[in-house]
C-alpha cells in the first residue's frame, strides 16, 4: 500500500516538475511521511533533486536528510548553499548533523560550519571527533537531566520550562555538581512521587552507562540484552556526555547485520554496495575475495593431485570427492553462521571454546552418520561396489566432525586475537573442509584399493 502510494506521488512530482511547477511538487512530496519522502526523493533524478531540495523549508529538509542513508545524505547536502545547509542543520539532532558534515570534505564541512551560529557549533562540532562507529557518534549532547538536591516539583517545572523533544524525557539522568553520572529516575515515577520529595530519594543508582569510545556494536548488544529505550554516554572521568536512544541503535543493528552477511559472503563490507551499485564498485569489493578463494582452490587442488595414482587405478573414485567436500563446506558454514552470530550477540566467548567444539564435533559425528550412511547406500547402488560405500561414509563422517570443529575454532580464534570472525572464517573453514575431505576419501581410497578395482 504504501509503495503504490510513493510510486503515485512520484509520478505527480515527475509531472509538476515538467512543467516548472515546483511547488506543486514540493507539496506532494511534503504531503507524504518522512520515510517515504526520503524514498521518494532517491528515485529522482539528480536534477530533479537538485531542483526540489532547496525549495524546502529548513524543517522539511531536515526530516528529509534525516531519514536518508549516510552517503546520500551527504550528498544532498551538497546541493545546498553553506547557509542553507547550516540552516538545515540546526533544526537537526546534532548527532545527525554531526554525521552529515563528517561525511562532507574538509573544505564543505568547514564553510558550513562557519555559518552556524555558536549554540549550533557547542552541540554539534564536540561531535565530530568521535568515530561514527563508536558511542561517541551515535550520541546525542542535547537531552535533560537532573540534579539530585532538586524537589520532583523542581524537576517537572524544569521539564516544563525546557520542553523537551519525545524522545527524552522517558529516562532522566541525575548528575552530581561535577557532572558526573549518578542515577536515573523515570518519568513516571517522577510525576506520580510527592512533588516536596528530592530526586534522590527516588532515583536509582545502578544505572547502566557507555564510554564515549564503545564500540557500536557493544551499545547495540546492550540495548537487546537489557531492553533499553536509552543509554547514557560518560567520559573516561564519568561525566554524562551524551544519550543514545533506540532509534539509532536500529539502523546499528541494521548495518552490523549486513555488514556480517557480506563478510560472510566474502564481500568487502565497506560502502553500500547494493543489488544496483556500480560495476566498478562491485568488483572492487567482490573480486579480491574471489582471488582468495581461487589460492584455496588451489591448495584443495593440491591435495588431489597427491593422489592421482589412486585416481588413475580405480577412475570411479573421481565422481566422488566432491561430495564429502561438498557436505563438509555446508556443515562448517552452518556451524560458522551460529558460531558468529553468537559472539556477536555475547552468548559465547573463547573460555566456552572446548565445549562448543565438543559439542559441534558430536553434532558432527551424528550428521556424519545419517548422512554418510545416505551417501553409501547411494555410491553402493549407483556404483554396485561394497566398500565404495564404506570409504565414502567414513570420509563423510570424519569431514563433519572436521566441519564442525573449524566452524567452531576459526571464529573464536579470529575473534580473540582481535579480528573480525566474520571476515575470513568461511574462507578458512570452507578450506578445511575441502581438504580434509579430499584427503580422508582418496586416503582412505588408497588404503582401500585393491577392493576397488
Amino acid at each position: 500500500m504504501e509503495q503504490a502510494l510513493i510510486d503515485q506521488t512520484l509520478e505527480r512530482i515527475r509531472a509538476a516538475l515538467e512543467t516548472g511547477q515546483v511547488d506543486e511538487a514540493i507539496t506532494a512530496l511534503t504531503s507524504l511521511h518522512p520515510a517515504d519522502q526520503a524514498e521518494a526523493y532517491t528515485e529522482l533524478e539528480p536534477k530533479d533533486q537538485a531542483e526540489v531540495l532547496p525549495r524546502l523549508d529548513a524543517e522539511e529538509a531536515a526530516e528529509l536528510l534525516e531519514q536518508l542513508p549516510d552517503e546520500e545524505a551527504a550528498e544532498a547536502a551538497t546541493i545546498l548553499a553553506p547557509d542553507r545547509l547550516a540552516d538545515v542543520l540546526g533544526e537537526m539532532d546534532p548527532d545527525d548533523a554531526a554525521d552529515v558534515l563528517g561525511d562532507l570534505s574538509p573544505e564543505q564541512a568547514a564553510n558550513v560550519i562557519a555559518q552556524m551560529d555558536e549554540a549550533q557549533k557547542e552541540d554539534v562540532v564536540p561531535l565530530l571527533a568521535y568515530e561514527d562507529d563508536t558511542a561517541g557518534g551515535l550520541m546525542t549532547p542535547d537531552f535533560p537531566h537532573l540534579r539530585r538536591q532538586w524537589t520532583c516539583q523542581q524537576a517537572i517545572d524544569y521539564l516544563r520550562q525546557l520542553h523537551p523533544d519525545t524522545e527524552s524525557p522517558y529516562y532522566l539522568y541525575v548528575i552530581d555538581r561535577n557532572g558526573k553520572l549518578i542515577g536515573v529516575v523515570g518519568l513516571r515515577d517522577l510525576i506520580i512521587a510527592d512533588p516536596n520529595t528530592f530526586v534522590e530519594q527516588i532515583m536509582r543508582q545502578d544505572v547502566m552507562s557507555v564510554r564515549v569510545g564503545t564500540d557500536q556494536e557493544e551499545v547495540a548488544r546492550q540495548f537487546s540484552k537489557y531492553s533499553l529505550l536509552a543509554m547514557p554516554v560518560v567520559d573516561v572521568e564519568g561525566r554524562l556526555v551524551g544519550v543514545i536512544h533506540n532509534d539509532d541503535i536500529v539502523e546499528v543493528i541494521e548495518e552490523e547485520a549486513a555488514e556480517d552477511l557480506y563478510r560472510l559472503s566474502n564481500v568487502s563490507s565497506d560502502g553500500d554496495l547494493q543489488v544496483f551499485s556500480p560495476v566498478k564498485m562491485a568488483v572492487q569489493k567482490r573480486l579480491p575475495w574471489l582471488l582468495i578463494n581461487l589460492g584455496t582452490a588451489f591448495l584443495a587442488a593440491s591435495v588431489i593431485s597427491f593422489f592421482e595414482p589412486t585416481i588413475a587405478a580405480a577412475t570411479v573414485l573421481a565422481a566422488f570427492p566432491s561430495i564429502v567436500a561438498g557436505q563438509g563446506g555446508n556443515a562448517g558454514t552452518q556451524t560458522l553462521a551460529m558460531m558468529v552470530r553468537g559472539l556477536a550477540v555475547g552468548e559465547i566467548e573463547f573460555m566456552d571454546a572446548w565445549r562448543a567444539m565438543l559439542r559441534e564435533a558430536g553434532i558432527g559425528i551424528l550428521h556424519g552418520l545419517i548422512v554418510g550412511v545416505c551417501v553409501a547406500v547411494g555410491a553402493y547402488l549407483w556404483k554396485g561396489i561394497p566398500v565404495l560405500g564404506l570409504v565414502i561414509g567414513l570420509a563423510m563422517i570424519g569431514n563433519m566432525i572436521a566441519a564442525g570443529v573449524a566452524g567452531t575454532l576459526v571464529p573464536l580464534t579470529l575473534k580473540s586475537l582481535k579480528l573480525d570472525p566474520a571476515l575470513a572464517s568461511a574462507v578458512m573453514v570452507t578450506t578445511v573442509t575441502d581438504c580434509v575431505g579430499f584427503g580422508l576419501f582418496l586416503g582412505l581410497a588408497t588404503l582401500f584399493l585393491p577392493y576397488l578395482k
